[in-house]
């Protein structure tokens, strides 16, 4: 396997993700090892695997439906990371998130202020076919309601392969936008230089790539384990049975906000369990789609050849063979009753756990009020629950 090399006393190493490109192992596997890592020269600024909610602070993206406490902690949280990463005297100082990779450009200039505009890049990239497979899983459980086929055709319409974006956009950048290593590479180039991005392409028959580039970017031995994961995707029929609770609820009125914080966020684990023990169902794109994605990533590969980028991989393997996928991807319309009943089971659960969590944070804060008080902030709480039903943050659900 070729390798990077290590990089000088006193860098600092930013991962972005992709998403769905074996972060989730790459955060787990450094944070496992976060002493020996000390040990080594080489900082991990954040406090555990992934300080998701502090990432999209950094980036812009963090959605409305947070309580203001929240966010405040976020906030100063963000802060207090950024300061640590820039003012590092470790050997090395590195920091993961694939939240920042959906950063515009003012936010990377943003991100460079903060961090410190020598700071290199390293993304982590693999095909487009698969990726979007997996996004699409991951948007149902931020409440998507969209089958397969028309979110693919919204997304491909969405940004042409030369990468021209043709629809408007203001939080959250669309799909392919956000995986385009043309956009990449003009947009992080041009804040960070080009010579600081690092590219690593993801090897399917090797799964230790990440681990592996994350080591020699850093200059320690092969220390790095890759963690057992329970972040699988839930199969095919179990998907569409949650996007069609997703379509129900969202027919019927039901808030993005209240859906994040209760299945959102309290469904993860138990979506995550039923996804392992459910008979295997993989979800795969259809032909047409697979042939797309290589315009696409024929003209990413272009233009990463043509960067300063340092390139880990080979760009070709984000090509796929689209004899390999089905010529259509046919909907499955049944699924069994064993996981009909446990997936309604973890849904209900995390709707009675959000609601009791917030008569419990309800009554915490009331208690604070006297009488005529109370009825002064419950009225201003109901206007301001009015205001957000009219301007739904629907983001997220793309």
């Amino acid at each position: 396997m070729d390798l990077p090399e290590a990089l000088p006393q006193g860098a600092r190493l930013l991962h972005i993700g992709m998403p769905k490109t074996g972060t989730t192992a790459l955060q787990g596997a450094v944070d496992a090892a976060r002493d020996r890592l000390e040990e080594l020269g080489v900082h991990n600024v954040s406090t555990n695997a992934h300080e998701l909610e502090v990432a999209m602070v950094a980036a812009g993206t963090l959605p409305g439906y947070y309580p203001d406490w929240r966010r405040e902690r976020w906030e100063r949280r963000w802060d207090e990371l950024a300061e640590q990463f820039r003012t590092s005297s470790a050997r090395c100082t590195f920091w993961s998130s694939e939240a920042l990779s959906q950063a515009g450009p003012d936010r990377i200039a943003h991100l460079a202020e903060r961090l410190g505009p020598d700071t290199r890049i390293m993304v982590t990239v693999r095909p487009l076919a698969r990726l979007l497979v997996s996004q699409w899983q991951e948007i149902l459980r931020r409440r998507g309601t969209e089958p397969l086929d028309p979110w693919l055709r919204k997304h491909f319409d969405a940004v042409r392969p030369d990468g021209e974006v043709t629809v408007e956009w203001d939080r959250v950048m669309p799909q392919i936008h956000r995986f385009s290593l043309r956009r990449v590479v003009a947009e992080w180039g041009a804040v960070f230089g080009e010579e600081n991005l690092v590219l690593v392409v993801a090897d399917a028959h090797d799964r230790t790539r990440n681990l592996r580039s994350f080591e020699a970017l850093t200059g320690v031995p092969e220390i790095l384990r890759a963690p057992v994961l329970d972040n699988a995707s839930l199969p095919y029929p179990e998907a569409e049975m949650l996007r069609t609770f997703n379509r129900a609820y969202t027919d019927r009125g039901g808030e993005h906000g209240e859906w994040m914080l209760a299945i959102g966020t309290l469904a993860r684990a138990g979506l995550r369990e039923l996804a392992l023990e459910a008979e295997p169902y993989p979800i795969r794109p259809p032909r047409w789609a697979a042939e797309l994605c290589n315009d696409y990533a024929a003209d990413w590969i272009l233009a990463a050849e043509e960067s300063d980028a340092t390139v880990v991989g080979d760009l070709s393997a984000l090509l796929v063979d689209p004899l390999d996928y089905p010529e259509h991807s046919d909907t499955p319309t049944r699924v069994s009753i064993e996981t009909a009943g446990r997936m309604a089971d973890v849904l209900v659960a995390a709707m009675e756990q959000h609601a009791a969590n917030r008569r419990t944070l309800l009554r915490t804060e009331l208690g604070q009020y006297g009488g005529r008080e109370m009825l002064a902030e419950l009225r201003r709480r109901a206007a301001q629950r009015a205001r957000r039903a009219v301007r739904r943050d629907t983001a997220g659900t793309d």
